[in-house]
């Protein structure tokens, strides 16, 4: 194997990605979808409504989940240029957005982390994304930035190269963490919503009707669980 000197290593170019910081999650996504129908279906009920005050409160709840989401994904998708050295790691403004504030992460700081591939079947892409915890309690959760635009800078790698690169730099041999949908927890829950759905079944065969809400979160979690588990068995 070749050895390099520290005269060698500290000449060598620092490596740069472009990445998101705070990229927007399944919760935002679901708090988007949801406040945007709780808004239309409670506004379009509520001329001719006979509980006018219940679907205003329906409105107001779509509306303020829509407010919410729509500020953490403003606050969230930020573009950034992220450099690694032997030291650090550094988040500076791209030129389109000099306004944002840069960041120094030293290496050492960094307690553990999470790296997992997401595919974005819809997009056809493959987001990389890195969660960092560090010593002063923060989260710093970073993930590539789908698509290339003609003012990106030359010389930029996927976050899958740095996330690399720092596990084996790294001086502080942060722990890596798996991700929930590896964990006996979510194994768990699986067994669990899988035991409700057929609860909800038995009782619709009886003739309970209110057991159909049993269903619905269910499912929603047994997809979750499959599509997630595909996701992080890709960098397992």
């Amino acid at each position: 194997m070749p050895s390099h000197s520290p005269a060698a290593l500290a000449a060598r170019p620092a490596q740069r990605s472009l990445v998101l910081v705070q990229p927007t999650g399944l919760l935002v996504a679901m708090a988007l979808l949801l406040g945007g129908l709780l808004l239309l279906l409670n506004t379009l009920k509520l001329a001719g409504s006979p509980t006018p005050r219940r679907n205003a409160v329906g409105a107001l709840l779509g509306l303020g989940l829509l407010l919410g989401a729509g500020y953490r994904r403003a606050r969230g998708n930020r573009p950034r240029l992220l450099r690694f050295d032997r030291e650090a790691l550094h988040l500076e403004p791209p030129s389109t957005q000099p306004a944002l504030p840069p960041e120094t992460i030293l290496l050492s700081s960094i307690v553990a982390y999470t790296y997992w591939l997401r595919l974005l079947r819809f997009r056809g892409f493959a987001q990389y994304h890195l969660r960092l915890e560090l010593a002063d309690g923060r989260v710093l959760h970073l993930a590539d930035r789908p698509g290339t635009r003609p003012d990106d800078p030359t010389g930029t790698v996927r976050l899958n190269a740095l996330a690399r690169r720092l596990a084996r730099r790294t001086q502080s041999a942060p722990l890596r963490r798996a991700l929930f949908y590896q964990t006996r927890t979510a194994r768990v829950l699986l067994w669990a919503s899988w035991g409700a759905a057929a609860v909800a079944l038995g009782l619709l065969g009886l003739g309970y009707s209110a057991a159909i809400l049993l269903l619905p979160p269910a499912v929603a979690y047994g997809c979750l669980y499959y599509l997630g588990r595909a996701d992080a068995d890709l960098t397992a």
